[in-house]
């Protein structure tokens, strides 16, 4: 257990009856104290026979722990209406990955109940994060009075309890009294759900496989998208769990569940340089996943990028490359005639991207083969916001930095829409999205290509056709971008009057306001650290507005999807 961990049990009187006196407080600060307790209850936390509303766990974690501020104090509260009937809880996820960090292992969970899959699967199938109040009030309006004596509470939110309470020997009354109100609200609104009937056996099942799920991502949750309700996310859970019963009941399945298939040929591209460079190349350990670059320069050693801020030369002793080599290349590629204006080459039907530098004298003294890759499924972590009938009519701007994985995610796109009988075109200047050659790269599907430029997007956008496009930077540099800032309606300065004036926060009557409505409904944002992460501002117009007016924050959401998780990590 980490140093600065604590761990509090707490007992109340049971439910329905509702006393605001706070029973015993047990404190348990170490490991040892904590396996004996739970060995004298013969495995559990409480006696068998105790009519016990609530435990709750606290740990306070060192900030180091977590990149989330909000995260350095983090309740657990675990509720029973009765021992027989189960645990309440909320938010399971978040339960299984804190304690899963402070050395839980191989747990299993028992009659589990997470308050937030029972609302989504028997009230709102839409609300995928549904709060105490939600909840609460959907129960009955005296329910949801009693969240604001919780820690649900509007005032608990907005002004988050600081560590140092929460390390406090005993805690705090006032805080007690407070945790003991929460497990009673969680116990109150189980019993509600039951009074009307609702089974809560399969709400478990998904519990137990939220808690499974949590732990790989990391305390986060996860969505999948059903096919049978207009591709609209549900938690991961939800939808397995009702796959599984249909499967047992002799139906045919209907939720896929779709893999990142990684699709690279480097053959061709290997043959056009040295069989030297080509064996230094393969002898690199998992060079088909991580090669990223071959740089070859004249007078100068070869060398390839297999990562950020990761070189390997490609010769020994660093010898340098020739002007023969260079040539030889040159040769290989077709020729001079194979360089387009625009300085780049490419191989037929490969998605590989060659460009050359130049001296003054027009000689090609260098290459720079970026290596093409197509990552089958990559746009699944978009399935709403392209076939979904809501979504149909809305374009959609793709950022990111160089590397970020722009032009990756457009090449699924393309394929992921084009294989719903849509009719798509790809505008592909330069040929990054189809490959080299007359005829597209498989991973595009059926979408089919032109090789022309496409001067304004506004006027494209105002025949009908909806618009998927790429653009470098992030959204806030491109509100800044003099070329480029039109695509999310841009901004221009005004003269307001003086009520306008004096109710801004600058004060002055000379203001910045949005030009014009975006011609980009939706933008995403690809995330240039953390591969497979994006980002979603679903409503660009109230995002560019909250920039101008030097807001700092905006909404959007954000989620996740590699090879590493389970379903599509999400959250706000």
């Amino acid at each position: 257990m980490a140093r600065r961990t604590k761990w509090h049990a707490s007992k109340t009187s049971a439910v329905p009856e509702i006393s605001p006196e706070i029973a015993s407080i047990k404190f348990i600060a170490k490991d040892s104290e904590l396996q004996s307790l739970v060995d004298k209850n013969h495995n559990k936390l409480v006696p068998a026979e105790a009519r016990t509303v609530g435990v709750h766990f606290q740990f306070a974690t060192d900030p180091d722990r977590s990149d989330n501020a909000s995260e350095e104090a983090v309740a657990i509260a675990l509720s029973y209406s009765e021992p027989d009937e189960g645990t309440l809880v909320l938010r399971v996820h978040q339960v299984v990955f804190w304690l899963h960090c402070y050395g839980l292992e191989d747990a299993e969970l028992v009659n589990c109940v997470d308050l937030q899959l029972l609302y989504e699967n028997h009230v709102d199938r839409s609300e995928l994060n549904a709060n105490m109040l939600q909840i609460a009030a959907h129960c009955s309006r005296a329910l949801a009075a009693d969240v604001e004596q919780s820690t649900h509470s509007f005032r608990a939110r907005s002004f988050p309890t600081i560590l140092e309470m929460w390390m406090r020997t005993p805690l705090p009354k006032k805080l007690l009294l407070s945790l003991s109100r929460t497990s009673k609200l969680y116990a109150q609104c189980y019993a509600e759900f039951r009074s009307k009937s609702t089974s809560t056996a399969d709400t478990a099942a998904m519990t137990t496989a939220r808690w499974e799920y949590a732990v790989a991502n990391c305390g986060r949750p996860a969505i999948r998208f059903d096919p049978e309700d207009d591709s609209q996310p549900r938690s991961l859970e939800c939808l397995v769990l009702s796959e599984s019963a249909a499967l047992q009941c002799g139906a045919s399945s209907t939720v896929e569940v779709p893999e990142l298939e990684l699709q690279c040929e480097l053959e061709s591209l290997l043959r056009l340089i040295p069989s030297e460079y080509g064996d230094s190349i393969r002898a690199i350990r998992n060079y088909r996943e991580c090669l990223i670059d071959i740089c070859i320069d004249d007078s100068r050693p070869p060398f390839v990028y297999i990562g950020k801020k990761k070189r390997v030369v490609l010769t020994k002793d660093e010898a340098p490359v020739s002007k023969d080599t260079i040539d030889e290349i040159l040769r290989n590629l077709g020729g001079e005639m194979r360089i387009g204006g625009d300085n780049r080459a490419g191989i037929n039907r490969q998605l590989h991207r060659i460009s050359v530098m130049r001296s003054t004298s027009d000689e090609v003294y260098a290459f720079t083969m970026r290596v093409g890759r197509a990552l089958r499924n990559a746009a699944c972590v978009l399935t709403d916001l392209l076939l979904s009938e809501r979504h149909a009519d809305k374009s959609v701007l793709v950022q990111g930095y160089p590397g970020s994985g722009k032009t990756t995610i457009i090449r699924d796109v393309a394929r992921c829409v084009s294989e719903t009988m849509e009719n798509v075109c790809i505008i592909d200047t330069s040929n990054e999205i189809g490959g080299d050659g007359l005829v597209p790269h498989g991973c595009v599907g059926w979408a089919r290509r032109m090789m022309a430029e496409v001067l304004a997007a506004s006027t494209v956008r105002q025949r009908g056709p909806r618009l998927i496009a790429s653009a470098h930077g992030d959204f806030r540099a491109l509100l800044q971008n003099p070329d480029l800032k039109g695509l999310v309606g841009g901004s221009q300065q005004v003269t307001v009057g003086d009520s306008a004036a004096a109710q801004s926060a600058t004060k002055s009557k000379l203001q910045t306001q949005r030009a014009g409505n975006p011609i980009f409904d939706v933008v995403v944002e690809r995330d240039h650290v953390v591969r497979g992460r994006c980002r979603i501002i679903w409503d660009v117009t109230n995002a560019v507005d909250s920039v101008i007016d030097g807001e700092k924050k905006y909404s959007f959401e954000t989620r996740q999807w590699d090879a590493s998780t389970r379903g599509v990590q999400v959250w706000r």
